[in-house]
């Protein structure tokens, strides 16, 4: 069995509680181990993948693993890696820990440039949230550039969803598969 990681400080529990309240995920210690996935559906293991990203051991390569990186600390609550990451032209002067809303779900759609070599990069993505019974997606496109090595989100374009055929677009049945694209049902997934 894999040694356990601790955290000094608390972390996400994306893996055990989909798409719980924030301020849950702040509270206690967390003990990861090395076989939990990445919340950011890279197929890769969290600390082969946004975790050594995210405490600041590597810079993301791409645009793609910036935009990969940024989604697991918003699942984190990893709120000063985000001011990091966001350029200074279009940051804003804090973000409230209470406001972030539940992801459970990240799927990257395209990218345009954004690899190590590129001074600027395209990411479209679509990152699911949700509650009990209650599904939204944020489509957009984002852009980012690379100043010095360092690549940093500048801003994006929110692409409107379509609503589902026969429900509200934010409503979601227990039996349904869960949108966040686990292959799970939702009452399985993120309507815990």
């Amino acid at each position: 069995m894999p040694q356990p990681l601790l955290f000094p400080r608390p972390l996400p529990i994306w893996y055990d509680l989909k798409c719980v309240q924030p301020s849950i995920k702040r509270q206690g210690l967390l003990i990861m181990t090395d076989t939990r996935p990445c919340p950011c559906n890279s197929g890769m293991l969290y600390r082969q993948c946004c975790e050594a990203v995210l405490s600041g051991r590597k810079r993301a390569a791409t645009a793609e693993a910036l935009m990969r990186s940024r989604y697991s600390a918003y699942v984190a609550g990893e709120l000063d890696y985000l001011l990091r990451t966001w350029h200074p032209s279009t940051r804003p002067p804090g973000l409230d820990a209470d406001s972030i809303t539940n992801w459970c779900g990240l799927e990257i759609i395209r990218t345009e440039q954004g690899q190590a070599e590129d001074a600027a990069g395209l990411v479209e993505f679509r990152a699911t949230a949700g509650s009990l019974h209650q599904i939204s997606v944020l489509h957009e496109v984002s852009r980012f550039v690379q100043e010095a090595g360092q690549w940093l989100y500048v801003d994006g374009d929110i692409i409107a969803e379509p609503p589902r055929a026969g429900r509200p677009a934010s409503k979601v049945g227990r039996n349904d598969s869960c949108p966040c694209g686990s292959g799970k049902k939702f009452k399985k997934c993120c309507g815990r």
